[in-house]
């Protein structure tokens, strides 16, 4: 019914995202090497653009900086901005799943939501994620990060907060039912609260209360 309440909004949804999209800072991931951190574990990071940091000035400062430094890992960072599930299984799982990894964090959900992908897209392309990834490293742990509340971004107009809000809502229950019928790890996304100069995505303050979640998640 998210989906559905959206579509029914649609002409006045676009009206307000394209005004928006005129008036936000187009922000780019942070440039540099996308590894980093010390430690025996290995973490890697893939989704999109907060598995690549933007919003943050530094990926230090960003998800796979916070959460390596968190855990005590080495980290390494694949992804890219606007990417879909389905454009992270297409283009970037097989640079993800390429090594072995002690901890891998799949970070997916706020362009589907934003490009109103159905839920049953959204799961079959989630799943297909975290099967790489187990079968890449049947002895690392895997969480899935829920997809951002979209209700509390105040950068986003009404109805399109409302719209987008229920349909990342509805995602996000279906995020969490794929995870536990694949028994890998859960944990909330943004919460909107800590923005970056874009209002929208995470900064370091953002990033870091995300690391924690997921670090809670792998300690539960």
């Amino acid at each position: 019914m998210s989906r559905a309440r959206a579509l029914l909004f649609a002409p006045v949804i676009l009206a307000q995202a394209s005004r928006l999209r005129r008036t936000t800072p187009l922000l780019a991931a942070p440039d540099g090497d996308r590894t980093g951190g010390k430690g025996k574990l290995r973490l890697v990071v893939v989704g999109d653009s907060t598995a690549v940091g933007t919003g943050a000035d530094s990926l230090d400062d960003a998800l796979p900086g916070r959460l390596g430094k968190l855990l005590g890992a080495r980290w390494r960072a694949v992804g890219r901005n606007g990417a879909t599930a389905a454009d992270v299984l297409r283009d970037h799982i097989d640079d993800a799943a390429g090594g072995p990894a002690d901890v891998a964090v799949v970070v997916v959900g706020w362009n589907d939501a934003m490009k109103l992908r159905s839920g049953r897209a959204f799961a079959r392309d989630l799943g297909l994620l975290i099967d790489r990834l187990v079968a890449a490293s049947p002895r690392g742990r895997v969480v899935v990060v829920a997809p951002p509340a979209f209700e509390a971004f105040e950068v986003l107009p009404r109805p399109l907060r409302t719209a987008l809000g229920a349909h990342a809502a509805g995602l996000t229950r279906i995020a969490a039912r794929v995870a536990d019928e694949h028994e890998v790890d859960f944990a909330p996304g943004f919460d909107g609260v800590s923005v970056s100069s874009d209002r929208f995505h995470p900064d370091r303050a953002g990033y870091t209360a995300m690391a924690a979640g997921i670090a809670a998640a792998l300690q539960a």
